[in-house]
């Protein structure tokens, strides 16, 4: 329940942006700020994926940082692996920055391009910890790709629509995650 009211307040700020928006020209905007934009975040994690049906990846909520410059956000999460095959057990600390894009498709704010910085375990075990380390990097990366970090609820979406708006970017700024709205392509008239 505390999800939805905070995706309904987030949808309930865009809103009323986007009303305050409309008349100044260009596309309107609706920027989050890190503070809001790492609730958000923390919705969907923890994050547990299977790969190649050996391991199980475990991935806490990030701690979130702006790189504007970039156009990119950085994060370190506590992760967990397990290797189900040989009982490995692994955890550590890893940092990453991704770009983020807009899905239309379904609606969502999705992690892209991710990229691992590093990845540092604290119980590498009997395996070297570089190759251990490299292996849990790649691993990461593929956990994280495409990760939905936020989706627009249906009702929210249908009342922006009736406004004639729809999301359809994001950019990272020195103030946080710019969401721009374009106008709602018209409906084809029925024959």
């Amino acid at each position: 329940m505390q999800r939805r009211n905070v995706l309904f307040g987030l949808a309930g700020a865009a809103s009323m942006a986007l009303s305050g928006c409309a008349g100044l020209g260009g596309p309107p905007r609706l920027t989050l700020g890190e503070a809001e934009i790492s609730r958000l975040m923390e919705r969907h994690f923890p994050l547990e994926r299977s790969l190649l049906e050996i391991f199980d990846v475990t991935v806490d909520a990030p701690r979130l940082r702006l790189l504007p410059e970039r156009n990119r956000v950085a994060a370190v999460v506590d992760v967990r692996l397990l290797n189900r095959v040989f009982a490995g057990r692994w955890q550590g600390q890893l940092s990453f920055d991704s770009e983020l894009r807009w899905s239309a498709a379904d609606q969502t704010l999705r992690l892209s391009q991710v990229r691992v910085q590093d990845l540092a375990l604290a119980n590498p075990g009997t395996l070297e910890r570089s190759t251990t380390e490299r292996l849990g990097a790649a691993l990461a990366e593929r956990v994280l790709e495409a990760s939905s970090i936020y989706r627009l609820p249906a009702e929210r979406l249908a009342q922006l629509r009736a406004k004639g708006f729809e999301p359809a970017g994001v950019v990272v700024t020195p103030d946080g995650l710019e969401i721009t709205f374009v106008p709602v392509p018209p409906a084809a008239a029925p024959r």
